[in-house]
């Protein structure tokens, strides 16, 4: 377990799943009020809490999730049981399933299998716990202030944060993840996945002109502009691509065997250096998108 600061105001913690480090990230935003962003899943947000209490956290006013997947936000039961004071904030298409996440475990359950076992217990947040966002409203945590993006495509629950004065941006998996030390950035897109919207919110994120993205898988990233060009140009790709293999009638692992062969970076990585789980994850949703526009 470790926090690293970003800013005097913004740090990053991040807790081991299943002994690997750079899983997910959660940022701690400090003002005269704390949040954190992205608490994980129980099994990491127990890490998280030892982090918070060893740096003399005694007060925690906000857990803000990026989405209500599980590997994000399915600790925050123990977040908000651990401080009394605190509130979760979610998407308005996401707080019913903080308050029963029956379906969210049973849609994970379908993807992951027994791979879910990693994330530990997974329980609700009681209904008064939980408050909705809004498009555009402001967080003041007093002397940092979040303004909430709702930037859907990879969920249509998904949000980012803006915090203007570092021109820092906390995109959950909006503009997906890097793939190992350095790799290339990956869309992830779990089914249901518009890439369509995806793109549009990664447009809206470019008009920030921010510096600093705070990626969820993972970490803090300067270039931030070069970063979302490289994520758009692979979006739209992959979404070509997804037509295409549609039309051919190509399962997964033909979409798959495509999608290395024209997109030149993974190209020139080669099929070795291309983790394969993580790859086709990001593939999945778009493989489903594709399948999706032919009927």
């Amino acid at each position: 377990m470790s926090l690293q600061h970003i800013t005097d105001k913004i740090s990053v913690i991040d807790v081991p799943l299943s002994g690997a480090s750079r899983v997910l990230g959660t940022y701690l935003v400090e003002g005269e009020k704390t949040a954190v962003i992205d608490p994980g899943p129980t099994s990491q947000t127990l890490g998280v809490l030892d982090a918070l209490q060893t740096h003399g956290f005694r007060e925690l006013d906000a857990v803000l999730l990026s989405h209500i997947h599980l590997d994000h936000g399915g600790g925050s039961w123990k977040m908000v049981e651990a401080y009394p004071n605190s509130f979760v904030y979610c998407h308005p298409r996401g707080a019913a399933h903080m308050i029963d996440p029956s379906l969210l475990k049973e849609g994970a359950q379908r993807l992951f299998g027994d791979r879910i076992l990693e994330y530990g217990t997974i329980s609700g947040v009681p209904r008064d716990r939980v408050m909705e966002s809004a498009d555009g409203e402001v967080i003041d945590l007093g002397g940092i202030v979040l303004q909430v993006l709702w930037t859907p495509g990879h969920s249509s629950h998904s949000q980012s944060y803006w915090e203007p004065d570092s021109r820092t941006v906390f995109v959950g998996d909006a503009v997906g993840h890097v793939m190992g030390e350095g790799g290339p950035v990956v869309p992830v897109s779990p089914p249901p996945h518009n890439p369509l919207k995806g793109v549009e919110s990664i447009d809206r994120l470019i008009g920030l002109s921010p510096e600093t993205l705070c990626i969820a898988h993972f970490g803090p990233h300067g270039n931030a502009v070069e970063h979302l060009r490289r994520i758009r140009e692979r979006s739209v790709l992959w979404e070509r691509l997804s037509i295409q293999a549609a039309k051919e009638g190509m399962d997964l692992e033909g979409f798959h065997a495509l999608v290395l062969e024209e997109d030149d970076e993974l190209n020139r990585m080669g099929k070795a250096d291309s983790p394969e789980r993580s790859l086709k994850g990001g593939l999945l949703g778009f493989h489903r998108y594709g399948k999706w526009m032919q009927n």
